[in-house]
């Protein structure tokens, strides 16, 4: 069974269609997305269709997604967040604005679960930056894999038998049985570890292998897009910088 999950897309149609791409060479059995799909860019009606046709599909809610139907109070953005949320209010179809009301914050599977932020408090929406934050969520993490999003920096941190936490070096990591991990996927639409490059994620539960994966995308395209949208023109430049 190989899973491939996504997130952080954020209206960034060129950065998806990228990572689609490269899904169909994957041989990708369920697709699983872990939040904001809107937000920043200027293709949240599109990046919607695409991530709905994919199948099997599971969908949880990010902070962007809920915010942009009134989910999630908008004060708790930065500036320049706010500014596309509302623009993002204004795009939206009345269809999506229904599937987004819909999704969740956290969904188990057999042998992982998935949660935007943090299984503590998710609907606060927590940031992972440190071990002693992975800690905090090991903690509240019953099985063996957890995968999370939201910082849009993607890691691999393992924790043994005895709660030591430690960074896995790389973007891949074969399994241990008597290890848990927490797997933060990155970002398609906008990375923030200094890689311009979209961001996902593959699990083979058979391999029992992880794998961070990165493919370059049209960003000047995104950008044009973002520019001609009126959109705030830092969130045009960010993506050629990776942050």
């Amino acid at each position: 069974m190989r899973y491939a999950l996504f997130a952080d897309i954020h209206s960034n149609l060129e950065a998806f269609l990228a990572v689609r791409k490269e899904f169909k060479k994957e041989k990708v059995d369920e697709y699983v997305c872990l939040g904001d799909i809107v937000g920043y860019a200027a293709n949240p009606n599109e990046c919607f269709k695409l991530t709905r046709e994919l199948n099997p599909l599971t969908i949880i809610a990010g902070n962007h997604d809920w915010a942009s139907v009134g989910k999630t109070d908008i004060d708790y953005f930065h500036s320049l967040a706010r500014e596309a949320i509302l623009w993002t209010q204004e795009e939206l179809t009345e269809e999506n604005k229904g599937f987004l009301r819909s999704f969740s914050l956290i969904k188990e599977f057999d042998d992982f679960v998935i949660v935007h932020g943090s299984l503590y408090s998710p609907e606060k929406w927590h940031y992972i930056f440190t071990l002693r934050d992975a800690k905090k969520n090991f903690e509240h993490q019953n099985g063996k894999i957890c995968f999370i999003a939201h910082s849009h920096q993607p890691f691999i941190i393992s924790q043994d038998r005895e709660g030591k936490c430690e960074g896995v070096k790389g973007m891949r990591v074969s399994l241990r049985d008597d290890y848990k991990y927490l797997i933060n996927i990155g970002s398609v639409g906008q990375p923030r570890d200094g890689n311009p490059d979209a961001c996902y994620c593959l699990y083979d539960r058979d391999k029992n292998k992880i794998e961070i994966k990165r493919i370059p995308y049209q960003i000047k395209k995104a950008q044009d897009k973002i520019i001609s949208a009126g959109l705030p023109q830092k969130l045009a430049q960010r993506l050629s910088l990776g942050r």
